[in-house]
């Protein structure tokens, strides 16, 4: 019996049954790669592979190591050198001034300069990383917004290809009529007209979904432009207005200025020790070899005198004052013009959020009515052809415009968690 199963095993049978399940193993992953990208894996690859966000990533680290070599001293200084030697001779015993040294010096820089220096590298290595945070959001809403323009783009093609059914009804309408002697060729021609214009209006949508599309491999670095998912993302529900207005304070641009002004602020505080001296302490050590003379110490202490200060000085602490005046003004501007478009942002959210509910509930289904009715008497000869495609226009108009509403609304969400990204961990 253990014979009989082991040659099943590998009789070539089984040779086949595994070539099999290894195809089909095969044609499963290809399926699963070539599945539609949602937002959110999207989102995880342009925050992953963006190569300018990877270029700020960089300057966070290299201002980080800055801040840390920038408030050491400064390397000590080795001297070795020959004194008094004669020029006949070369020799070091030939006068008693002849000697050998060797010195060493320190300089150390005004009291409390170097941690100044350190600390506001540091304050622009939060600023560079607030800045990562900031322009990460931004890249997060620009895939948003092309995302939501190629959705809006093939739901538009729906909605004309919708109507093209619309129209081929008003063409069969006529052409009842015409034939049955109540309608004339006109009427079949215009409305055969109405129906093939709608060709260019799907080339046109066709057009902004593949540059949309090119724009979404852009921001995700890939060379073809992928397949997405055709669902609408469900975005996170916006904030009220004070609950936005309260969450700029931490937006990470709006971090990043304020940042930058405390770093201006401590480059006021580092201009000012430019009053200070800078002290150099020096010791040298010297050999003299000429019999019964002494070897020689010497130390010394070398200050810098800042005694002239209004050429130099005074006009650096001038200057840093006004850049600090400047990082505090741009600051409050931009905390006002953030203030300004959340508050617009949010009162076009709350407008396109009726006028979608209302198109929907109301507007749309009113003028599909009013085409079916317009249509039927039309048929009937109670009407004129002119009215039916005039009610056939209404209904791919508001259909378009629902889903403008639907594209704009969402594209203030996504506007409004931009403005109400707050600062996270350190990256």
């Amino acid at each position: 019996m253990y014979t009989t199963i082991r040659g099943c095993f590998t009789s070539p049978v089984w040779g086949r049954i595994r070539f099999l399940a290894g195809v089909l193993l095969l044609l499963s992953t290809t399926l699963a790669s070539a599945a539609p990208l949602s937002l959110q894996s999207a989102e995880a690859i342009a925050l992953g592979k963006n190569p300018g966000l990877g270029a700020i990533k960089q300057k966070v680290v290299e201002l980080r190591h800055q801040a840390v070599a920038i408030a050491q001293l400064p390397d000590p200084h080795l001297v070795f050198g020959a004194a008094n030697l004669p020029l006949n001779s070369f020799s070091m015993n030939q006068q008693q001034m002849s000697m050998l040294s060797v010195g060493l010096s320190q300089t150390f820089p005004s009291f409390g300069k170097l941690g100044l220096e350190g600390q506001q590298v540091g304050m622009e290595a939060q600023e560079a990383a607030d800045t990562l945070r900031g322009q990460s959001a931004e890249l997060v809403l620009l895939l948003r917004r092309a995302w939501l323009q190629a959705l809006y783009a093939e739901d538009a093609v729906a909605a004309v290809r919708h109507q093209e059914q619309l129209q081929a009804e008003s063409v069969r309408a006529a052409l009842a009529l015409y034939r049955s002697a109540q309608g004339s060729q006109a009427d079949v021609l215009r409305a055969q007209l109405a129906r093939d214009s709608l060709a260019n209006d799907i080339s046109r949508l066709q057009a902004e979904q593949a540059s949309n599309l090119a724009q979404i491999a852009q921001i995700l670095n890939l060379r073809e432009p992928p397949s997405i998912e055709k669902q609408w993302p469900n975005l996170p529900p916006p904030p009220t207005l004070a609950q936005a207005e309260a969450r700029l304070s931490g937006q990470p641009l709006l971090r990043a200025a304020q940042a930058q002004t405390r770093s201006a602020q401590i480059g006021v505080q580092v201009a000012k020790r430019g009053y200070w001296p800078e002290v150099t302490v020096s010791v040298d050590y010297g050999q003299d070899f000429y019999p019964g003379s002494p070897n020689w110490l010497s130390a010394g202490v070398d200050l810098s005198l800042p005694i002239f200060p209004g050429d130099r000085q005074d006009q650096d602490v001038a200057a840093a004052r006004a850049k600090a005046l400047q990082a505090q003004y741009r600051y409050d501007d931009q905390h006002l013009a953030l203030t300004q478009q959340a508050r617009a942002t949010f009162a076009r959210y709350a407008a396109l959020k009726t006028e979608l509910e209302r198109t929907d509930q109301r507007l749309l289904p009113t003028a599909r009515n009013a085409f079916s009715a317009t249509l039927a008497a039309y048929s009937a000869g109670r009407a004129e052809l002119s009215a039916v495609l005039r009610t056939q226009k209404e209904v791919l108009d508001y259909a378009l415009t629902r889903l403008q509403y639907r594209r704009d609304l969402a594209l203030s969400a996504a506007e409004l968690d931009f403005l109400t990204t707050e600062g996270g961990a350190q990256p």
